[in-house]
């Protein structure tokens, strides 16, 4: 046995130059829990000026009831509280349900749906998604680019996002390598 042959630092395939600049694709299958989890990152940073103006609507609501329930007393207090708590959330998703619905619609347009298997690449500059309804790209200048706890963000100029999982079928050093190349691309 030579030294060579256990050295863990060596790779066990020369890399060739060619290799080195082919970008991965990635592979993965998407499910509701990663569509929701990236729909609500997708709103927060879409509509962030919005939320921000409906929060303090409702902070400046919650105050007025509280200082008017104070005056008349212990249960209207409480009830004061808990319809504040039901303002609160209508407002909310009054302000996020339209751009839900148009989220969700162009998702299934797109064929990124529960179960569906799509992979991923970039290629002379643009970003390329297979889905099962077809392929779709983005020119990767035009896109801007969100880290998550569950992947990589994605977000085209229109109402739309693609997300790239974590957790997907290709080594974690092809993940990173596609990701690197994505943001160094995009504005």
């Amino acid at each position: 046995m030579t030294l060579d042959s256990i050295n863990p630092y060596r790779p066990s395939v020369a890399i060739s130059e060619k290799n080195l600049d082919v970008v991965p694709e990635i592979q993965f299958r998407l499910t509701h829990r990663i569509l929701r989890y990236s729909e609500s990152k997708y709103l927060i940073r879409s509509h962030s000026s919005r939320l921000m103006l409906g929060s303090m609507l409702i902070i400046t609501l919650s105050t007025v009831i509280f200082f008017v329930a104070m005056y008349f007393g212990a249960l209207s207090f409480f009830t004061a509280l808990i319809g504040t708590m039901a303002a609160a959330s209508a407002i909310y998703l009054a302000l996020v349900h339209h751009a839900k619905i148009e989220i969700r619609q162009n998702l299934e347009a797109y064929g990124m749906e529960d179960g569906a298997a799509c992979s991923i690449t970039m290629n002379n500059g643009a970003v390329i998604i297979n889905t099962p309804t077809g392929t779709y790209q983005w020119p990767a200048d035009k896109l801007r680019t969100y880290r998550t706890q569950k992947g990589q963000l994605l977000l085209p100029r229109e109402p739309l996002f693609l997300i790239i999982p974590k957790v997907n079928e290709s080594t974690r050093g092809e993940y990173k390598e596609l990701i690197k190349t994505i943001k160094s691309k995009a504005r």
